[in-house]
């Protein structure tokens, strides 16, 4: 996952919610004393009996919680473009002279996990990647065989978005296996699973089965 596609699913997430009002995403506002453009990731506008009010949300994919530095610098972009409210939401949390920071000018902190990100944004996410943990297998690939002897044969499999690491269900033995890009696992069928930068290939029959 990279900082766009978490800016991304932190929009979604906003406009997911009923009655929040008007979600802009990537907008560019001038500085009230400079005139500048200034970039916010998302910029909320709501309208309720004749009044307005503007909220300002931030998202951080760091590695590491924020800490004040951080929450100072969203606070002086919420003000310099005349932000009503500003909220940051970070992929890693905040240590805790960040919140006391944020409660003492009264900005909200919210914490959204990589993988709750990905939950937004990734319609066919399995689960993180074990071998990389930087990114999700997307079961994306499944398929049907009929063989010589009329029988069916049925699997589901997919890759990690980053690593290309492969996941594989083999439906008639129920082995489930994870493979590493450019090498192959035989199955207890007898088939070899192979992950590679294409998807992930099968040789049926490979060996013999393992019954």
């Amino acid at each position: 996952m990279n900082w766009q596609e978490y800016q991304e699913a932190v929009a979604l997430l906003y406009e997911q919610m009923e009655g929040i009002g008007e979600v802009r995403r990537n907008v560019f506002l001038p500085d009230l004393v400079t005139g500048q453009r200034r970039q916010v990731d998302v910029m909320i506008e709501l309208n309720e009996r004749g009044h307005s009010l503007s909220m300002l949300i931030d998202a951080k994919f760091h590695s590491s919680p924020l800490d004040v530095k951080d929450i100072e610098e969203v606070a002086s972009l919420s003000r310099a473009v005349g932000a009503n409210k500003a909220i940051i939401v970070a992929s890693n949390g905040f240590t805790s002279p960040a919140v006391a920071k944020a409660k003492f000018i009264q900005c909200d902190l919210i914490t959204l996990s990589m993988e709750e990100a990905l939950d937004i944004i990734v319609p066919d996410k399995w689960k993180m990647c074990p071998s990389c943990n930087s990114d999700c297998i997307v079961l994306d690939q499944e398929g049907v065989v009929q063989f010589n002897d009329g029988s069916y044969f049925w699997w589901l499999a997919g890759q990690c978005r980053g690593c290309r690491c492969g996941r594989v269900h083999c439906q008639d033995c129920g082995e489930k296996m994870y493979i590493e890009i450019n090498e192959s696992m035989v199955c207890g069928c007898g088939h070899e699973w192979s992950s590679t930068p294409e998807g992930i290939t099968i040789q049926f029959f490979k060996e013999e089965p393992q019954w």
